[in-house]
């Protein structure tokens, strides 16, 4: 793969947030942790908190909601594969300049994503890329172009 995945590219969410809340997994594929980027066990509970990944201000930052593991989880470690929680999901792909403009946006199948990634990064002006799950609209992880060897 020509591109690397990150979790949380702005660093780890602030768990003692006000509004986060605790839930319980209870339907298998269903609460996708956002730090090892895999779907949480039914009766796992996960922390849902708000979360902005952008590395600065712009009209298209801001948090979203977020599920993270609540007891701790091993983070995410790109080994050049896509995660099964992103194959298995309809995503919305948008895409960023180094100024946090967006350039591109596109709904696609987990299935697919190798191929958009790559239409989306064939503009000289997409700097990253971010995921969503096109459903419900939270944040996935951060895609960028793999550094030239």
């Amino acid at each position: 793969m020509t591109h690397v995945i990150h979790a949380l590219p702005a660093g780890e969410p602030d768990q003692s947030h006000p509004s986060a809340r605790v839930v319980v997994a209870d339907a298998p594929d269903s609460y996708p942790c956002r730090r090892c980027l895999t779907d949480a066990r039914v009766g796992e509970r996960l922390l849902l908190l708000p979360y902005d990944p952008f590395p600065q201000s712009g009209p298209y930052t801001g948090p979203g909601p977020i599920f993270v593991h609540a007891d701790g989880c091993q983070g995410f470690r790109f080994a050049g594969e896509v995660p099964g929680q992103l194959r298995r999901r309809l995503l919305a792909l948008r895409a960023y300049d180094q100024a946090c403009m967006m350039t591109s946006a596109e709904v696609v199948e987990g299935g697919r994503l190798e191929q958009a990634l790559g239409e989306a990064f064939a503009a000289a002006d997409t700097a990253f890329v971010h995921l969503h799950y096109a459903r419900p609209g939270c944040f996935a992880c951060r895609v960028d172009r793999a550094p030239a060897v």
